[in-house]
């Protein structure tokens, strides 16, 4: 049996490599292997290749036994490797033009081999895009992945990654505004206005136990009785723009925002910015609310209008006509 196993362990070892030498001799989906770099062969894997791996093992002179165990084993390699495929063919997608794939880009091989080889375990589809974003990011500015991401993304399921999608999304715009109506400063920030608000954000998917486990996770802190603040806020007006809202927030503490109840680690701001927003329709009320309780007043009763740019937002003065 066991020289049965060592003869599978040869002809899977044989296949494997005849599946490699077709992809290099093959254009796949006109990406050469220059192209693609450090992410050949996980995303040069064709239909053809894999063929070539199960045929080999088929013609293989084995007992029904080992073949059934050497077949067992094929499945597992090609789940991994269709899985691997198709997180490398998203960070190609997704990559910003021009994107070094080589290993002149700087990335570390040994990264990338463990990060690809987590990847083999990976095949539920959004959790996929999550996956293939972070490994364009990586390419795109070597050396900016969290050391923890790996095991975080190993450790993220689908329900934790929608939950963290949400809180994710539940940010403001902080605009500081002089006398003179000049914007001194501006800046977005996370606000999850959990102590005032918790069932309603219960009824969305963020509960306590759900917080304790993204704090496990490595991507989120929380304080759900004392909060957080950002301090440093010039003594000038405060304005808050929330979900098309531009309110002015008096009676803060001076120098200092309330700003919720979780604040997000680094591995956390990484995953945020590949994550798009969805909208929470509540928010700009549980904001309100949140403000009120910290003893904070959120008034329309201003002389301001926001519009949103790229990536900023446009502070402007109404006109007499308004």
């Amino acid at each position: 049996m066991e020289k049965n196993r060592r003869k599978d362990m040869g002809i899977g070892k044989m296949a494997g490599e005849a599946a490699i030498e077709v992809m290099k001799n093959e254009n796949v989906q006109n990406k050469t292997e220059s192209v693609i770099g450090m992410l050949f062969p996980y995303a040069g894997v064709t239909k053809k290749a894999v063929d070539m791996y199960i045929d080999e093992i088929e013609k293989a002179d084995m007992s029904p036994e080992a073949k059934a165990f050497s077949i067992l084993n094929i499945k597992k390699t090609i789940k991994g490797i269709k899985n691997q495929k198709a997180i490398a063919d998203i960070a190609m997608e997704n990559a910003k033009k021009g994107t070094d794939f080589s290993a002149a880009s700087g990335v570390s091989e040994e990264w990338v081999e463990r990060f690809m080889d987590s990847a083999r375990f990976v095949s539920t589809e959004n959790i996929q895009i999550i996956w293939g974003k972070i490994l364009a990011n990586e390419f795109e500015t070597p050396g900016s992945t969290p050391p923890n991401m790996i095991r975080i993304l190993s450790e993220l399921t689908s329900d934790l990654a929608r939950t963290f999608r949400k809180i994710c999304s539940m940010k403001v715009w902080i605009c500081l505004i002089s006398e003179q109506g000049k914007v001194i400063e501006e800046f977005s920030q996370n606000i999850i206005p959990y102590e005032c608000n918790k069932d309603q954000l219960r009824k969305i998917g963020i509960s306590l136990n759900v917080l304790n486990e993204l704090e496990t996770l490595g991507v989120i802190r929380h304080d759900v009785v004392g909060g957080y603040i950002t301090r440093g806020i010039a003594d000038e007006r405060v304005f808050i723009y929330v979900n098309g809202e531009l309110g002015l927030v008096t009676k803060h503490k001076e120098g200092s925002i309330p700003i919720g109840n979780v604040v997000l680690t680094a591995a956390g701001i990484a995953l945020q910015k590949i994550i798009d927003d969805e909208e929470i329709p509540e928010y700009p009320d549980m904001i309100k609310k949140y403000l009120q309780n910290r003893g904070c007043k959120f008034t329309k009763n201003h002389n301001f209008i926001a519009t949103m740019g790229e990536n900023n937002i446009i502070i402007t003065e109404k006109s007499n006509n308004n």
